[in-house]
């Protein structure tokens, strides 16, 4: 059966001027992930990123440190949806915060008014119209493997969250408990079989060492 593993991007740079850029211990733990795919014989038959800078860079990285052809295609519907824009709209005229901690607070209230359909940003899908955009991509990508075939797709935490949430049935507190622990270079992993696509592993992040260890 086709298998897909999810990998979340090495960290961003958060609070600088531009954030879809991998940070230095982003790009560290890019390489990470590739170095563990190798040590773990992964096969990858077909490699997929989202658009953004952040996934594509850690696509390229991941690969080359696992010494596989740097070769990936780019598909959008992987993107992220605009966590930063969401997270405004319920601040309104006040300022989103720069710390960690207190953007994650403000983050998780806007999450989960988003999912529950209170919350309709300007600008953005519906939580389910994101969730539809990435699971098309998802269906295609392992379409795409025939049986026996091994994919990598490099997108983002929101996403890996709408896939696992579906398939799990998760409500909107728990869709944001989900999304709140998606490490960065964590590998989720996705089969397609007879019973239809399952989710087999998620977030798994042995191969992240303590010192690398970061959520945004």
């Amino acid at each position: 059966m086709p298998v897909v593993h999810l990998i979340r991007h090495g960290q961003a740079s958060f609070g600088a001027a531009e954030y879809d850029e991998l940070s230095d211990l982003g790009r560290e733990q890019s390489r990470t992930v590739g170095l563990a795919l190798a040590a773990r014989s992964v096969r990858i038959d077909r490699a997929v990123s989202g658009a953004l800078r952040r996934q594509r860079d850690t696509a390229k990285l991941c690969l080359e440190a696992a010494g596989m052809p740097c070769e990936f295609s780019v598909d959008d519907r992987f993107d992220e949806y605009d966590h930063l824009g969401l997270a405004q709209q319920v601040m309104e005229d006040a300022s989103v915060p720069t710390s960690s901690r207190e953007f994650q607070a403000v983050l998780d209230a806007a999450l989960e008014r988003w999912i529950s359909g209170a919350l309709v940003p300007a600008g953005m899908p519906t939580w389910g119209g994101f969730g539809d955009r990435v699971w098309a991509g998802l269906e295609e990508v392992l379409a795409g493997l025939g049986r026996g075939g091994s994919g990598a797709v490099f997108t983002s935490g929101g996403a890996i969250t709408a896939i696992c949430a579906r398939l799990l049935g998760l409500p909107p507190a728990g869709c944001v408990a989900l999304h709140r622990v998606v490490v960065n270079g964590g590998i989720t992993k996705i089969v397609s079989g007879r019973a239809g696509i399952a989710l087999i592993s998620f977030n798994d992040h042995a191969h992240i060492p303590e010192p690398q260890l970061t959520y945004r």
